[in-house]
């Protein structure tokens, strides 16, 4: 997770927003696909702009600079093809903008282990999801160790510090999570009161912002279906 958090701030500098999508395909069996994208088009659009204001001897490195990010970041989802239990790893490039990792997942265990590997978890701290036939959960209160982070950040701001870390959270502007859960019988009920279910009444989704500092917005969900 390190890795992936320095990346993140690293972006973060240049700045407005990234929008990460994660998307689960759960299967009666507990197995199933796992999608992320991450969505920079408005880091390119800062790109774009810091182009066309730069003198001509800066123009290469502003041009460079979006090809740099995004290799980065891709890099920093590490491989999680050796994961016992994960199957039909990719990680590409969907357009300019965006970027996407996915694979199949035996069961439950093996996703858990994959997430811990590409957070750069220990393999004794505590699953992201828990799973019992009519059951789904996300159950990790930390948003991926990101809290951890920005709590760390704010408490080095101090006086002075403090104004300055405001003001780059307002540059920063909207950080969004969103996760999706396909799960393989009618949804009966969910335990958190911002997410929503499809039409299809098998789809739950959930966004909430990264850079709240209320403390309210959460990715835990408990997510009950029809066996």
């Amino acid at each position: 997770m390190k890795k992936i958090l320095s990346a993140l701030l690293c972006v973060f500098l240049f700045t407005g927003c990234i929008h990460i999508s994660e998307e689960i395909f759960l299967e009666k069996n507990g197995s199933g696909r796992y999608v992320m994208t991450m969505d920079l088009e408005k880091m390119m659009e800062m790109v774009e702009m810091a182009r066309a204001f730069a003198p001509d001897s800066a123009l290469k490195k502003a041009g460079d600079l979006d090809a740099t990010v995004m290799d980065s970041l891709q890099n920093a989802m590490g491989d999680l093809s050796s994961v016992p239990g994960i199957t039909e790893f990719r990680k590409q490039r969907k357009d300019k903008n965006s970027f996407e990792i996915s694979f199949r997942f035996r069961d439950v265990a093996a996703l858990n282990a994959a997430m811990r590997k590409r957070n750069q978890r220990d393999p004794g701290t505590q699953d992201l999801y828990a799973f019992s036939k009519g059951h789904f959960a996300y159950i990790d209160s930390s948003n991926f160790g990101l809290n951890d982070a920005l709590r760390s950040l704010d408490g080095l701001a101090q006086d002075s510090l403090q104004a300055g870390m405001e003001m780059i959270r307002s540059m920063m502007g909207d950080m969004s999570y969103t996760t999706i859960y396909h799960m393989p019988g009618r949804v009966k009920e969910f335990t958190n009161k911002e997410a929503t279910l499809d039409a299809d009444g098998k789809t739950v989704r959930l966004r909430i912002n990264m850079l709240d500092r209320s403390g309210t917005s959460s990715l835990m969900n408990g997510i009950t279906y029809k066996k």
